[in-house]
């Protein structure tokens, strides 16, 4: 019985295993929090110091993208052009040949032969006489001829394809022109701040300003042409030519919709 309680006595003295496991725990994650610590603070400042560079990066690109919007190569004058050239070629199709033609020719050989512009109207009367003679001489010979002269196919063809160009410019216009205002405010404030300089801040503004101008007038063309091509399909519907309404239509259509786009641009 004495030997029992001696040894609970000593048990009782042996201190517990779990609170040992514990301690070492506790110190291993220490050692750890020590190492991760300057890891953590090294990763911050890399991080705060790269932020730091970002606006001064931002700033540069900005103070440039005008400067490379002005010179880029997406320009709309030569779409606009390319409008006016196809409204222009309508207004030749419908154009009824004899007298027109013969005062077109007697004009060239004139400029040609004797390279004197004075004598351009002189000649073109006699190309227009000549020209009549051959359209009525033409015309004895089969009226039907005549009287249809000008070719609805060939009109039709330009139309359309002058009324697709007609689209692309309305589509591409609005956003072009909110670009260029957006370039034109920041180079206003660039060269109040010292960013950019008057020589570059006047190319820049002038190459806008070209571009409008130029787009305008292009479509102030177009309006023009097509206007004079629906006057030319109602002479030829009212000497008898028939068919020409759709024509007529799209031609008076076309010239409201170049005014229209006209009236979006603001000149510099």
């Amino acid at each position: 019985m004495s030997l029992i309680l001696m040894v609970l006595s000593s048990a009782a003295t042996v201190p517990p295993l779990f609170p040992i496991i514990a301690d070492l725990n506790t110190m291993a994650i220490g050692l750890e929090m020590r190492k991760t610590v300057p890891l953590l603070l090294a990763a911050t400042f890399l991080t705060v110091a790269a932020c730091g560079h970002t606006p001064a990066s931002h700033s540069s690109r900005s103070a440039s993208a005008p400067l490379a919007f002005v010179e880029s190569g997406n320009r709309m004058d030569a779409q606009a052009q390319s409008l006016s050239d196809m409204s222009r070629r309508i207004v030749v199709q419908t154009t009824l040949k004899g007298a027109g033609i013969g005062a077109a020719v007697g004009c060239g050989l004139v400029v040609v032969s004797a390279g004197n512009a004075k004598n351009c109207v002189a000649a073109a009367a006699a190309g227009a006489a000549g020209g009549a003679l051959i359209g009525r001489a033409a015309g004895k010979k089969k009226v039907a001829r005549e009287m249809s002269s000008i070719s609805p196919s060939a009109v039709v063809r330009t139309l359309r394809k002058t009324n697709d160009q007609m689209a692309l410019i309305e589509t591409s216009l609005p956003a072009r022109l909110a670009a260029q205002d957006e370039a034109l405010s920041r180079l206003d404030m660039q060269r109040a701040t010292g960013q950019v300089d008057n020589a570059a801040y006047a190319k820049a503004h002038a190459s806008i300003a070209a571009e409008r101008q130029a787009i305008a007038s292009a479509l102030i063309e177009t309006q023009r042409h097509a206007q004079q091509a629906a006057s030319n399909l109602r002479a030829a519907k009212s000497k008898g030519q028939s068919g020409l309404d759709w024509h007529i239509g799209a031609s008076d259509r076309l010239a409201r919709q170049a005014s229209s786009a006209r009236s979006g641009i603001s000149l510099l």
